[in-house]
C-alpha cells in the first residue's frame, strides 16, 4: 500500500467546451447502458461510489468522459471488463481488483485517442490485463496500476499490437508494473509487450517512459520489444528477480535514461538492428548487466552503448560464442567499475571501444584502444548511488566518434546529440568537455531514480492484499466544498480543528494547475473562494488542499472534484 498522500489527486478528466455537455451519474448496468445511448460528443458518464460486479461497459461512441464521483472509490469485481471502440474515449479512476473474466481482457482497446488514467488492476484472473489493438493509434496509458494476476497462463499484462501499415504512436506513461509471481524464463507474463514475433518489422513508435516496475517474476523479460522504432526512457527497473529489458524482435530501438537496480539483469539484445543505449544507469545486478545474444534468426548489427554507468553488477556479455556473433558494435564514454565478477564475457573481438573507462577483472584482452583501465573514483551520495568524484578521471574525458541518436517522425524529442545527462542536467557542447557515464559532475540535481513507486501509478491509495472488503472504508475526510456545482465562489470547510498553512490548488481537467493559494489560518474557519471562478469554462475540476502543521513536520493532503457550470 502507497503510505503517501494525495489519496484522491486532481481528478476527473475533459474540459467542456460547450456549456450545455450533459452528466450522467449511474449505478449500474441498466443506467450505464441507458446513459451511453442517451450521450453525446462531450459528455460524461459519471459512476457513483461503490463496488459492483459483472459490469461490462461497451463504448462504442466518441468523446465521451466516464469517470468516477470520488477518485479510486468505484470498484469493479466478477466478470467486469470495457471494450472501447470509439475514439477519443477518456476513462479514469476506477478500480478492478479480484475478478475473473477468463479468457477476455480487462480493457480492450480497438478505438484511437484513448486516455486510460488513474486506473488500478489488481488480483484478476484474466487474458490480458489492457490490450491495444492493430486498429488504434495514439493511445494513452497514464498513472495506472498493474499488478498480480491471478492466472499464470502465458500471456502478458499490458499488450500494444502493431499495424502493417500505420505506427500507433502510443505511450505508456507513469505506470507501476508489480507483484507478478512466476518462474521467469519464457513464461509469457511480461509486464508489457510491444508487438509479435510477426509484427517485428513494422514501425511501432511507442513510447515507454517514467514506468516503474519491480517484483515482476513471471517472465524473463519485463518489457518485450517486438516492432521497430520504439522508445524506453525514464524507467526504473528494480529489485525484478527473474527478468530484465529485452530488444526481441525489430529494430531501431532507444533504451535511454533509465535505472536498472538489484535483480537478473539490465538489457538483453536478442534481435535486430540499429539500437541504442544510452545515458542508463546500472547496479547491483546478480546476473548480466547487458547481454549481446549470439542468434541465428536476426543476427545482431550496429548496436550502440554510449554514456552509461555500470556499478557492481556482473558481466557485459558480448555474445562471441557461436556462428551468429553481433556486428558493428561500438562502446563509447562508458563507465565499468566493480563487478561482481568478471566486466567482460564472450567477446567477438570486433568490437570498437571509444573513451571507456573500466575498473576491475576485465575477463578479455585489454582492446587496442578505447577502453582504459582506471579507477573512476566514483563518489556514493546521501541516497546510495554513485556519481563521480572531483578528482574522478572521467570528467571531461568524452570522446567523439558515436552515432547521434535518431528522431522518430511524429514522435516526442529525443535528445539526440546527448545534450544532457541522466537527471536532465547539461551536458557541454563541446564533446571533450562532456564526462564519461551517465551523469555530469557536478551533479546540481542528486542522482537517483526518476521514477519511483510514489509517483507511479494512480495516487489513490491501492491495497497490496489480493483481496478487498466490499463493505470498502473510504478515508476519513479532512475538508468537504460546497456548492457544487459551482456558479461564482467555492466553500472549503475544513473538517478538522486546523491552525497553520493551508495550500490550496485548483487544477484543470487535463491536471494542469490553474490557481494556487498559501496562506497561515489562526482559527479554523471556512474558506470562500472567488477570485477567477467566472471565467472558468463549464466542466469538472478538482481542489486540492495541503495541510502543513508548523513544526510537526506532517502534511496533509486531499484532493476533491466539482463541476464548473
Amino acid at each position: 500500500m502507497k503510505y503517501f498522500y494525495p489519496i484522491l489527486l486532481f481528478f476527473l478528466a475533459v474540459l467542456f467546451q460547450q456549456a450545455h455537455a450533459a452528466v450522467f451519474l449511474v449505478n449500474s448496468q441498466q443506467s450505464f447502458d441507458q446513459a451511453h445511448d442517451d450521450a453525446a460528443v462531450n459528455d460524461s458518464i459519471i459512476w457513483e461510489v461503490g463496488t459492483y460486479a459483472d459490469i461490462y461497459m461497451d463504448i462504442d461512441k466518441d468523446q465521451l468522459f466516464i469517470g468516477t464521483k470520488e477518485l479510486g472509490e468505484t470498484i469493479f469485481r466478477g466478470n467486469s471488463k470495457v471494450r472501447i471502440d470509439g475514439d477519443h474515449i477518456t476513462m479514469k479512476g476506477f478500480q478492478y481488483v479480484g475478478g475473473n473474466i477468463g479468457t477476455s481482457d480487462v480493457f480492450g482497446i480497438y478505438g484511437s485517442y484513448a486516455l486510460i488514467t488513474q486506473i488500478n488492476i489488481r488480483a484478476y484472473t484474466s487474458y490480458k490485463y489492457l490490450r491495444i489493438r492493430e486498429s488504434s493509434q495514439y493511445c494513452v496509458v497514464s498513472y495506472c496500476n498493474f499488478e498480480n494476476r491471478l492466472n499464470l497462463d502465458d500471456q502478458n499484462i499490458l499488450s500494444i499490437l502493431v499495424d502493417s501499415n500505420q505506427p500507433g504512436y502510443h505511450k505508456i506513461q507513469h505506470c507501476s508494473f508489480k507483484n507478478f509471481e512466476g518462474t521467469g524464463n519464457d513464461m509469457g507474463i511480461e509486464p508489457i509487450r510491444i508487438g509479435l514475433s510477426s509484427q517485428a518489422n513494422r514501425i511501432s513508435r511507442s513510447l515507454v517512459e517514467y514506468c516503474y516496475f519491480t517484483g515482476c517474476d513471471g517472465d524473463g523479460e519485463l518489457i518485450s520489444s517486438k516492432a521497430t522504432q520504439n522508445v524506453y526512457r525514464f524507467n526504473t527497473f528494480e529489485n525484478n528477480t527473474k527478468a530484465e529489458l529485452v530488444l526481441r524482435h525489430g529494430s531501431e530501438a532507444i533504451v535511454y535514461g533509465n535505472f536498472f537496480l538489484r535483480g537478473k539483469g539490465g538489457i538483453r539484445v536478442r534481435e535486430g538492428q540499429n539500437h541504442y543505449i544510452y545515458n542508463n544507469y546500472f547496479e547491483g545486478l546478480n546476473d548480466r548487466a547487458l547481454y549481446l545474444q549470439n542468434e541465428a534468426s536476426d543476427p545482431l548489427d550496429s548496436i550502440m552503448i554510449a554514456f552509461n554507468t555500470l556499478v557492481d553488477c556482473e558481466e557485459v556479455r558480448l555474445g562471441g560464442v557461436g556462428n551468429n556473433k553481433p556486428t558493428h558494435v561500438l562502446f563509447a564514454n562508458n563507465i565499468f567499475t566493480d563487478p561482481k565478477d568478471d566486466l567482460f564475457r564472450e567477446p567477438t573481438g570486433t568490437e570498437t571501444w571509444i573513451g571507456n573507462v573500466a575498473f576491475g577483472d576485465l575477463g578479455m584482452t585489454l582492446p587496442a584502444s578505447g577502453l582504459t583501465i582506471i579507477n573512476p573514483l566514483l563518489v556514493e551520495n546521501s541516497l546510495g548511488f554513485w556519481g563521480l568524484d572531483s578528482l574522478s578521471p572521467a570528467i571531461d574525458a568524452a570522446q567523439m566518434g558515436y552515432p547521434l541518436l535518431p528522431q522518430f517522425p511524429g514522435m516526442d524529442s529525443i535528445d539526440t546529440a546527448i545534450m544532457f545527462d541522466l537527471m536532465g542536467q547539461d551536458r557541454p557542447q563541446m564533446e571533450s568537455k562532456k564526462d564519461l557515464g551517465s551523469n555530469e559532475y557536478p551533479h546540481h540535481i542528486p542522482i537517483q531514480p526518476i521514477a519511483t513507486e510514489a509517483n507511479t501509478g494512480p495516487s489513490y491509495i491501492t491495497s497490496d492484499v489480493s483481496s478487498i472488503d466490499i463493505n470498502h472504508e473510504r478515508e476519513i475526510d479532512l475538508f468537504h466544498i460546497y456548492p457544487n456545482p459551482v456558479d461564482n465562489q467555492l466553500t472549503i470547510s475544513l473538517q478538522t480543528s486546523y491552525t497553520g498553512k493551508i495550500k490550496v490548488e485548483i487544477f484543470d481537467p487535463a491536471g494542469r494547475m490553474i490557481r494556487e493559494s498559501i496562506q497561515e489560518l489562526t482559527a479554523a474557519s471556512d474558506l470562500v473562494i472567488s477570485q477567477g471562478m467566472m471565467d472558468l469554462s463549464p466542466g469538472v475540476y478538482s481542489i486540492k488542499v495541503s495541510l502543513s502543521k508548523a513544526g510537526s513536520g506532517i502534511t496533509s493532503t486531499q484532493s476533491k472534484t466539482f463541476l464548473k457550470r
